[in-house]
């Protein structure tokens, strides 16, 4: 006797370079390794729309299934072609659902606004879904304030994936830089990055320590932040000491990961941070701003340290701090063990699989 599979439909950028693509391939897998379930991917290539009838296209590959799940984030689904008025095409895409009928609905809200009419206007739409996701138990405050019902919304955490661990000794003289000691900001740039504050400190801090910039800019917005980064090394005459290594290929992540004494993100705002969670699965001391997203990875696992949200006096004396404590280091390396134990994406999967079944009970 065969038994049938629970069927679910992913609806999530694809194909292209993008944290959102990356994460939910890595999802899919792990689901797929289920013999009682079966996931397809409904891609959305083209994220940039301003066609709806792409957004609208999408959905005629799914067919009459048990589960659709929607990986949310608002530059995903489109803009509408009108200037200054930042509203996507998500609305489109769970009136369709919900009129026919077809599937119980699971979003996962990565990153959403709350500042605008539109942005209230866009939640009230998300709120339709049958399932709400977020990685972030802060998040589920904000949700409970704009209106959603508790019971519908979960805590998972974004996955991360084994990742291969090199002799750090050998992976500094790889980079030509054997004497020194080396914080790195891994991930996209972007004003709400923080990357200046950093950057702002490196002089008080010892000649020895120098930054790695190991990410790039993908649109124009970060591509003026990282001419200004740029600038500023310059002027401050740091160019020894700040080193741009933009897009780090995949090939290349373990060596400049490995060689890495302490991690830094040092966000001004952010919903979740994919490139954090990866961090920590090498196993670093790790300091971030104290952003309730960091926070809660902290109240949880304690695996990471913060600092005051844009306060560069209190990020130079943490810097200091666990740059100079070995048995903070040792203490924090143990820490992230834990957190990949509870947050791998084998336990993801599981996690999301249980949420699918709990649904149709």
């Amino acid at each position: 006797m065969t038994m049938s599979k629970l069927k679910v439909n992913m609806v999530s950028s694809w194909g292209i370079k993008c944290g959102i693509a990356d994460t939910t391939q890595l999802l899919v897998e792990n689901l797929n390794k289920y013999d009682d379930i079966s996931v397809e991917v409904c891609p959305i290539t083209e994220p940039d729309s301003r066609n709806p009838l792409y957004f609208l296209k999408l959905l005629d590959k799914i067919g009459k299934n048990e589960i659709t799940h929607i990986q949310y984030q608002p530059g995903l689904f489109g803009y509408f072609p009108v200037p200054h008025l930042n509203y996507n095409y998500i609305a489109l895409l769970l009136v369709k659902l919900k009129l026919q009928k077809k599937n119980k609905i699971v979003t996962t809200l990565h990153e959403f606004g709350t500042t605008t009419l539109i942005d209230g206007l866009i939640l009230k739409i998300l709120n339709s879904s049958d399932r709400i996701i977020v990685h972030d138990v802060s998040l589920i405050k904000t949700l409970e304030e704009r209106g959603f019902d508790r019971e519908k919304i979960t805590k998972i955490p974004l996955g991360v994936h084994a990742s291969h661990i090199l002799d750090q000794a050998e992976c500094k003289k790889d980079l030509g830089l054997p004497d020194k000691r080396i914080i790195t900001i891994f991930g996209f740039l972007g004003e709400n990055k923080g990357h200046d504050l950093v950057v702002d400190v490196i002089p008080r801090l010892d000649d020895d320590i120098i930054l790695l910039v190991a990410g790039g800019a993908r649109n124009q917005e970060q591509q003026e932040y990282y001419n200004f980064l740029k600038d500023m090394v310059k002027s401050m005459e740091l160019e020894g000491r700040v080193i741009f290594l933009d897009f780090v290929k995949d090939e290349d992540i373990s060596l400049v990961a490995s060689a890495t004494d302490l991690f830094i993100y040092p966000y001004t705002w952010i919903a979740a941070s994919a490139a954090l969670n990866q961090a920590l699965t090498y196993r670093k001391p790790t300091l971030t701003s104290d952003l309730d997203y960091f926070k809660g990875i902290k109240d949880e696992f304690d695996c990471i340290e913060l600092f005051k949200n844009r306060d560069k006096e209190d990020l130079f004396n943490k810097i200091t701090e666990i740059m100079n404590n070995p048995d903070k280091q040792a203490y924090l390396t143990k820490q992230c063990g834990i957190y990949y134990e509870k947050s791998n994406w084998g336990a993801v999967a599981k996690q999301t699989k249980d949420l699918y079944y709990a649904m149709l009970d």
